[in-house]
């Protein structure tokens, strides 16, 4: 296995000039996700099946010339469980290749289970057993050792040929558009951001609180994002999720109250205890009439599991019919978002929030049939 370790502009140049005009390049990214909220990129590994290489974008490089043959939709993009790579691209490079063929996926419609890694696709379509102990290596070190530079060469090495015996059987089976569209969904999940008033909603054991709670709630989720972005750190490290819920039902008054809040940090205090008090103030000071209505878990619905059961015989049916697996048209997190989106947002909800996947993506044309009453 050759490879070239791009570190110059002319070494990059020289690249571009050799990939261009090649119909299919296997990508991949290597990044580290340590307190941020966002990926921080160390390396982006491309071979066209004669010319592999490793880009270092923490060198002083112009990408742009890269990106265009990226962004050229002639030129079909291959990666393995692409979700993390392509909030890489959308963070670092500001969009996401297309078309992009996810071999995961693909394997998933072809019948061979859920979320197959790298290393056992690999082992089972090439027999070849490849080390993975450099996954949690620090990729953002300088210099990057020998062993760390094989580990994310034979990523991409190793992905051309097990698209090229994946590609036939999907080409078969008349699946090919799927994998593509499936790729297209992830990258608009990816990209959807969520309503700042509509956070506190996704908070977990929210449904616990009273509505006067969730005003306090919801201004802590937007202002925890905010703070999130705006400093580039995780969610958690910011104030973590279940401490917003014990805030929320206590409503600390001061600094030294809020340290006495079960769960909470001193360094969530010392961080942000001042803007996590105006916080509650602020939720404090809505008036009644306007405060969050109390949530609801989908199990609280009487019809909730006849209804489930429902869509899933009309899934299964569909599915079969269509010769995919079931898992794949609908799993059940998929038929609980379509419950959800049905029972639990009004009209002008539904309007800001993103369709659920049944209905956003290449299986509605399996399901909108059998689906008819869920569609409002």
């Amino acid at each position: 296995m050759q490879y070239q370790l791009i570190e110059t502009q002319n070494q990059l140049n020289d690249f571009v000039e050799k990939i261009t005009g090649k119909p299919v390049l296997a990508i991949d990214t290597e990044f580290m996700r340590r307190r941020t909220l966002y990926p921080e990129v160390a390396l982006i590994q491309v071979y066209d099946g004669e010319h592999l290489a490793l880009i270092d974008p923490l060198a002083e490089l112009s990408l742009f010339d890269f990106w265009q043959v990226l962004k050229n939709p002639e030129v079909l993009k291959v990666l393995h469980s692409p979700s993390e790579d392509i909030e890489v691209f959308q963070k670092y490079a500001g969009f996401v290749p297309t078309p992009l063929f996810d071999t995961q996926f693909a394997l998933q419609i072809l019948g061979h289970g859920n979320c197959m890694g790298f290393a056992h696709m690999v082992k089972e379509l090439l027999d070849i057993e490849i080390d993975k102990s450099e996954s949690r290596t620090n990729w953002l070190q300088r210099p990057l050792t020998e062993k760390q530079l094989d580990y994310a060469a034979a990523d991409t090495y190793h992905l051309l040929p097990c698209f090229e015996i994946i590609k036939k059987q999907i080409d078969e089976a008349g699946f090919f558009d799927i994998v593509i569209s499936e790729s297209e969904l992830v990258a608009q999940k990816r990209a959807y951001q969520t309503p700042a008033e509509l956070l506190y909603k996704d908070i977990k054991n929210a449904w616990q609180l009273r509505p006067h709670d969730l005003a306090v709630l919801r201004e802590l989720a937007a202002w925890r994002r905010e703070k999130a972005e705006r400093k580039n750190l995780a969610l958690n490290f910011v104030v973590k999720e279940h401490n917003m819920v014990e805030i929320a039902k206590r409503k600390p008054a001061s600094l030294n109250a809020l340290r006495r809040v079960p769960g909470v940090e001193p360094m969530e205090v010392n961080r942000s205890g001042v803007e996590i008090l105006k916080c509650i103030e602020r939720g404090k000071a809505v008036p009644v009439s306007e405060q969050p209505a109390q949530l609801k878990r989908l199990i609280d619905f009487p019809a909730y599991k006849k209804a489930a059961k429902d869509i899933k015989q009309k899934i299964t049916k569909a599915a079969k019919e269509r010769g995919i697996p079931e898992d794949v048209l609908a799993s059940k997190k998929q038929i609980n978002q379509l419950i959800s989106w049905n029972w639990k947002l009004d009209a002008d909800e539904r309007k800001a929030a993103s369709k659920p996947d049944l209905f956003n993506s290449w299986r509605y044309e399996y399901v909108k049939d059998v689906l008819k009453e869920w569609q409002n």
